[in-house]
């Protein structure tokens, strides 16, 4: 045995500590110096993938690797600028992000990340005819193998801010503050899950929502594909001028980004035009198609109860160009709905004034402003109520009198009749309704009216004819008959036995009718009572 033989099998047991030392010693002079090989490489890896995944010039101005405990890798200030783009704000701009790794990260590519964490991201969408681009490059392939192979299981946002570009210059652009976002699976080159909170702009309220987004079309990102549901509860309606109530909706969404089929419904209970009417509840069952990067939406239909009134309604809300908001252009149908309901969006009474039922057909255009909706919405159509029955006592009692003096029976109190047939064609504009043609019938009479109808204040504006299948001298009694009777010729016309001209004006709550004969007008202001039921 040799003499180093010897001295090793004395002391080895010394010197196994010395070199256990030398060994920490070494780990520690390679775990102090290597972080900045490390960041650097990582820093390379996530801005060269970045840049060829999202064809975008790439910004991170600091990151950070702590490599004591469990390695954490923290960023600041990342940013991309689409295509190197500096005329429009960057794509994505993230304040601060931060994951764990494990050891083997230190000398090996990351592939795995069970926790990203981001802090304040603002993704801006730029508008689709913009993105026409060519496809990803031949040499980002590798970049692109190598990001795809990293997995996320999981990315909680704390304050994300989506903002879609309009394609007009000078709008504003859509946007969308999102809280409360969490990413499950999310990865590159596949689609991920989401859920998160968000609160809506206007009208005001929360919209909770979960799906599938992706995978990101970077030379495309309005063909991004979407998938999900949503619930939006206590919009309050209040911010739209000239309309109040809070509504709820949920629904579910899917296609592309800047091509959305959506399906839901809505409930406002407590819909109403504001300061006109009285609050009726309003539900709808709807199909659309949005376009997500724009808010443009296509109905297809939507169908509406007032009360119990069904609307059939077909169009679009689409944004309208060199104006600031969106153009309502819808086709609206009523088949068989009931006056009543409609009326009382236009009264503020706890009885109906005209119960029966009604049959319209009509073109809504709101355009874009700060105006109240009943001053800015152009409503032009027809209507028909058939049947109809009016609550005012008194009112009724006229009709009936009319209907009498009509049929040529005044003093017959088992003749005539109240119920009417009311038909018109308007058009609805600058709040005013203006009556084309309004022809109103009882049994025996019939009166066509042309004129205006103030909504707002309930100003009424209206002349036309009073038409009696019965002669003149034949709807009055006793001698007032018989010296009426030469008269009879100066009032017939077009076969009807009495053409009287006539005129309604004063208010919705106090009209005055009035009859010219030989150009004299008579006047008669109707009493009005408590509507019974």
């Amino acid at each position: 045995m040799s003499f180093l033989s010897r001295i090793l099998g004395k002391w080895w047991w010394l010197l196994l500590p010395a070199a256990f030392a030398l060994f920490l010693l070494l780990v520690a002079t390679y775990v102090y110096f290597w972080p900045e090989r490390v960041e650097d490489r990582i820093r390379q890896s996530i801005t060269q993938a970045l840049s060829d995944r999202f064809h975008s010039d790439v910004e991170l101005k600091t990151l950070r690797i702590r490599v004591f405990s469990a390695p954490n890798v923290t960023g600041d200030g990342l940013t991309l600028r689409y295509h190197g783009s500096t005329d429009v704000p960057p794509i994505l701009q993230v304040e601060k992000f931060s994951f764990s790794v494990g050891l083997r990260a230190l000398i090996k590519p990351v592939k795995h990340i069970s926790l990203l964490r981001v802090q304040n991201m603002l993704i801006t969408i730029p508008p689709r005819q913009q993105t026409n681009t060519p496809s990803t490059p031949a040499n980002a392939s590798q970049a692109l193998n190598h990001i795809s192979n990293i997995e996320v299981d999981r990315v909680i946002c704390d304050g994300t801010d989506i903002r879609i570009l309009p394609k007009q210059a000078g709008k504003e652009p859509l946007d969308w503050d999102i809280h409360n976002l969490s990413l499950i699976s999310a990865g590159v080159n596949k689609p991920f899950a989401f859920h998160g909170d968000l609160t809506n702009g206007k009208p005001k309220g929360e919209i909770t929502s979960h799906g599938r987004f992706g995978p990101w079309n970077a030379d495309d990102p309005g063909g991004t594909p979407l998938t999900g549901e949503y619930d939006f509860t206590n919009a309050d309606l209040g911010p739209f001028p000239g309309i109040a109530g809070i509504l709820s909706s949920t629904g579910k969404y899917d296609g592309l980004l800047s091509e959305l089929q959506v399906a839901g419904q809505t409930d406002t209970p407590d819909f109403s035009l504001d300061r006109v009417g009285r609050p009726v509840p309003l539900h709808t069952d709807f199909s659309a198609t949005v376009d997500g990067t724009n808010g443009d939406t296509y109905l297809h239909p939507v169908n509406a109860t007032l009360v119990k009134s069904l609307i059939v309604a077909v169009g679009k809300v689409a944004r309208e160009p060199e104006q600031h908001g969106h153009l309502i252009s819808i086709d609206v149908t009523v088949p068989n709905g009931r006056i009543q309901d409609f009326l009382d969006l236009a009264i503020n009474s706890s009885q109906p004034l005209l119960t029966g039922p009604v049959k319209i057909k009509a073109k809504l255009t709101i355009p874009p402003g700060n105006e109240h909706v009943m001053e800015k919405m152009i409503l032009d159509g027809t209507f028909s109520v058939d049947d109809a029955k009016w609550s005012s006592v008194s009112l009724r009692e006229k009709l009936a009198s009319l209907s009498r003096h009509g049929l040529g029976t005044p003093k017959n109190e088992d003749t005539g009749s109240a119920v009417s047939d009311l038909n018109g064609d308007f058009l609805l504009q600058n709040g005013i309704l203006h009556f084309r043609s309004l022809t109103f019938r009882v049994e025996g009479a019939a009166i066509d009216l042309k004129g205006t109808y103030a909504l707002r204040h309930g100003d009424l504006d209206l002349a036309g004819h009073l038409r009696m299948q019965a002669k003149l001298s034949q709807t009055v009694s006793g001698k007032k008959s018989f010296f009426m009777k030469p008269l009879d010729p100066f009032f017939e016309k077009d076969g009807s036995g009495t053409v009287l001209p006539i005129h309604i004006s004063g208010t919705r709550d106090n009209p005055v009718f009035g009859v010219t004969v030989f150009h004299k007008t008579f006047d008669k202001h109707v009493r009005q009572d408590k509507p019974n039921t």
